[in-house]
């Protein structure tokens, strides 16, 4: 029998609010340059034209999932002293930096899929906790320890990105 709807009735009445921001846009927009880099120039000769994401990539609603979660996000630091090993830490994030979290996510809620696999590299896709922006840095998709479905939850490593202004 699953566990599934157990950690998710857990998450929601012990869960903090979580954003989970994904975009995947494709369609380039027209201020990159022929070798890649986006051109804020551009952007201000042409104020109608729509702002691209950090990648450069035209907003494409579509392909966006913006949703709010219920999940557990912590600093890294105060892991040490619960079940994860140093080296399972070390694993996920290499270097620890100072502002660096761990999350455990829903693969779903409320009816939106979660993917924290291939996270952009352009902080296009984030995660928001407390007024603050993470990228996932490291994924791990965790088994249904009761029957062995590979999508019960999710052990994020994050990286700040930055704080709320």
């Amino acid at each position: 029998m699953t566990t599934i709807p157990q950690t998710h009735q857990l998450m929601a009445l012990r869960g903090s609010d979580v954003q989970f921001h994904r975009d995947s846009s494709v369609t380039p927009c027209p201020c990159l340059s022929p070798e890649g880099f986006r051109s804020p120039q551009w952007h201000k000769d042409n104020p109608l034209a729509p702002v691209c994401n950090p990648a450069g990539n035209l907003p494409d609603p579509s392909t966006t999932v913006d949703v709010i979660v219920k999940g557990f996000v912590q600093p890294i630091q105060s892991t040490r002293a619960t079940r994860l090993q140093d080296e399972r830490i070390l694993t996920m994030f290499g270097e620890f930096q100072l502002d660096d979290h761990l999350a455990i996510l829903p693969c779903e809620w409320s009816g939106v899929t979660l993917d924290l696999y291939d996270w952009g590299d352009a902080t296009e896709d984030w995660i928001e906790y407390n007024g603050r922006r993470f990228q996932v840095v490291n994924a791990n998709l965790i088994p249904d320890p009761s029957d062995g479905n590979p999508k019960h939850h999710w052990e994020a490593g994050l990286r700040l990105i930055r704080t709320r202004n």
